[in-house]
């Protein structure tokens, strides 16, 4: 009681009493609907989601739950938990719930996802991995069929019209990540027949520390090809080898950027015949100067990237795991590679970028 007064005094977001929530789960707890056949579940839910008009009406929330329950119990012989409904509970009234491991997240998340996917815009449950997004989807399948819904599964491998086929059903599960470059991809499609998304209606995150935290402002870029001439990375990187700290460049205290000295500017110049590095026309050479700095001084071999198999594969700073597919931009990779003796790869041109905060905001 205590807590809860301070919460309303402090205006802190947390509820930690859950009262409201148990007055609901009591109602759904008491909802009978054991004597009627899934196919009649699930008529009842079709002649809801046709009458359905949001926010929705307390009753038809608690029906639609009550009628999860069943079907759940049916279906997977699983009976939900007190917490699994109470957390769906929330969630359907756009709460982020914390529950611990093996208190079932996936089976809560069925409960939001059927509620939200009666108004025949979808709902995405947006998890880690192409994994549990495959498992969760197979494992749950059969509540949401048995109720009349349709389930996708978006996969990487998957072809743009396997894509746009899951993506309109009524639950479709993915990664994060996925979706959001599948939305970056439908922004430079040429035609519409290339567009795998819908309007966007309700997501559902699985894993929400992790991606609504670690991962949210780790800009998500698609890039094309792009043939362009540039000063040799392998020259500048030698050079930059030769470059003492403290006298020809130094870094930040929080070791985060690094610039040149006067005595660095120098020696570069002399070195590159190239004269002012500060002029327009040697605009490139500086940044590829900066970008093999970078590389050097402050991006660490097994630490912040491992070689492997000939290529530079990051680690995510927050989880320590190397990261599939993710490459520094700015002609910072081509830095790195020079500096561990790679064969560069081609530039890339960024097409669009954004982060996963942006994309949940859609």
């Amino acid at each position: 009681m205590l807590k809860s007064l301070f919460s309303q005094v402090t205006g802190s977001p947390i509820d930690t009493g859950l009262g409201e929530y148990r007055k609901s789960l009591d109602q759904i707890r008491a909802f009978n609907c054991s004597g009627k056949t899934l196919a009649e579940l699930a008529e009842r839910v079709q002649r809801i989601a046709c009458d359905i008009s949001y926010p929705l009406r307390a009753a038809l929330e608690t029906e639609v739950f009550a009628f999860v329950c069943e079907t759940s119990r049916r279906t997977l012989a699983l009976d939900p938990f007190d917490s699994q409904i109470m957390a769906g509970l929330a969630m359907a009234r756009g709460r982020i719930v914390e529950l611990p491991t093996g208190e079932g997240k996936t089976l809560a998340a069925v409960f939001p996802a059927c509620v939200k996917a009666l108004s025949g815009k979808g709902v995405h449950v947006l998890t880690f991995n192409d994994y549990l997004a495959r498992r969760d989807a197979a494992w749950m399948g059969p509540i949401y069929k048995a109720l009349g819904l349709s389930i996708g599964c978006i996969q990487e491998t998957m072809s743009p019209a396997q894509k746009r086929e899951a993506y309109s059903c009524d639950v479709t599960y993915a990664t994060a990540k996925e979706a959001g470059f599948d939305f970056l991809r439908d922004q430079i499609a040429y035609e519409r027949e290339g567009l795998v998304h819908r309007r966007f209606n309700f997501a559902i995150v699985d894993e929400a520390d992790s991606i609504l935290i670690d991962e949210a402002r780790i800009p998500l870029v698609i890039s094309g090809a792009e043939d362009r001439a540039c000063w040799d990375a392998m020259r500048i990187a030698q050079l930059v080898k030769s470059l003492v700290p403290g006298r020809d460049f130094d870094t930040d205290d929080e070791h985060r950027n690094v610039f040149l000295m006067e005595a660095g500017v120098e020696l570069v110049e002399s070195e590159l015949q190239c004269g002012s590095l500060y002029v327009e026309e040697n605009q490139s050479i500086l940044e590829a100067i900066y970008c093999a700095l970078h590389a050097e001084a402050l991006l660490r071999r097994d630490v912040d990237y491992i070689v492997r198999s000939g290529k530079i594969e990051i680690v995510d700073e927050h989880t320590g795991r190397v990261v599939d597919k993710r490459h520094w931009p700015d002609g910072l990779q081509a830095a790195v590679e020079a500096k561990e003796g790679l064969s560069r790869k081609t530039e890339g041109r960024v097409l669009g970028a954004i982060s996963l905060q942006h994309v949940f905001r859609l």
